[in-house]
């Protein structure tokens, strides 16, 4: 009975090791977004890599609007790292050069004209 419990034990650990690096390599963080001026997107995203790149779906009924990139640090201000502006007739993507191991976040920025953008974005990192 013990000697089973160890090989479950074993197996597991095993399995972690194997299926946690393989789903860091696959980081994706699909956001909804419908916002007025500004919005941050969920969470902070871990480089894997040296590019985090993206796409957006729709714009609503505004005609433009940004997402900017920030390095994100525990005791300091986070650091701005860039931003991509987009329009209707503009590039639906986004690329943002990235070091592998550091924390981003990401913000979605317009003017303040009352009107929303609402759609949704995709971050690949």
């Amino acid at each position: 009975m013990v000697k089973n419990l160890k090989y479950c034990i074993v197996a597991v650990v095993f399995s972690m090791g194997i299926l946690v690096p393989l789903t860091a390599y696959a980081a994706v963080n699909n956001v909804s977004y419908d916002f007025k001026h500004m919005v941050a997107v969920n969470g902070k995203m871990n480089a894997t890599k040296g590019i985090l790149s993206g796409s957006v779906s729709n714009w609503g009924k505004d005609s433009s609007f940004s997402v900017k990139l920030f390095e994100h640090r525990v005791i300091l201000n986070d650091i701005y790292k860039g931003g991509t502006y987009f329009s209707p007739t503009g590039n639906k993507k986004f690329s943002y050069s990235v070091t592998k191991g550091k924390s981003y976040c990401a913000e979605f920025w317009k003017n303040q004209n009352g009107k929303y953008i609402s759609g949704k974005a995709s971050f690949s990192y």
